[in-house]
């Protein structure tokens, strides 16, 4: 971590470097816990006069206004900046180093939700690709066994009047001239076809 201080009509006295610099010390757990490794900080120190409606007279005090900046130099980029103003200069430090504490948690929490997010999309995206075929290993053609049940032998036209009535889409049936096993069946033009199976009915 990389630490700037400017100073404008201010001087940074050693002691406010090394509060600052304490501070700055337990962020970076923060930082690297947001894959923020390499960062950079400036910390700007200004004074200016109280305003005459806080303070009457030749009294007003000094006040002091700390700028902190932290620039991010991965992938994600960004920066953080925050500041406050106090007349006791190590209060006005004390207090913009809580602000940026406070949104270095926020980016901590952000970033471990967009990875979270992203190892949701990366498991959905593996489990679609390898869902088809378990999917079609689970959902292939339900085959049920049914019993055929031919109650006499009939004529080819008994069989399409038959096959006709009950609307079914074919009708095995042991034909009463030869007794081979026959199917009549409805083609999709309407017609009717025959099929022979050669077999003798039982």
């Amino acid at each position: 971590m990389n630490v700037e201080f400017i100073g404008k009509a201010v001087e940074w006295t050693d002691a406010m470097k090394s509060f600052v610099e304490g501070k700055l010390e337990r962020f970076s757990r923060l930082l690297k816990e947001a894959e923020e490794d390499q960062v950079e900080v400036v910390v700007t120190l200004s004074t200016s006069r109280a305003k005459h409606k806080d303070y009457a007279g030749e009294s007003r005090p000094t006040v002091f206004r700390v700028d902190l900046d932290i620039y991010l130099k991965t992938s994600g980029g960004g920066v953080i900046h925050a500041w406050e103003e106090d007349v006791d200069v190590f209060s006005a430090l004390d207090k913009v180093l809580d602000e940026v504490e406070r949104q270095l948690i926020k980016l901590k929490q952000r970033r471990l939700e967009q990875r979270r997010i992203g190892h949701k999309i990366k498991e959905e995206l593996i489990s679609s690709i390898t869902a088809p075929s378990r999917e079609i290993e689970r959902e292939g053609p339900t085959i049920i066994e049914e019993e055929l049940v031919i109650d006499k032998p009939m004529s080819v036209e008994d069989a399409i009047f038959e096959l006709q009535e009950s609307g079914v889409f074919f009708l095995p049936f042991v034909d009463a001239k030869t007794g081979e096993l026959k199917i009549a069946y409805r083609k999709r033009s309407g017609s009717f076809g025959i099929i022979n199976t050669k077999c003798k009915g039982a």
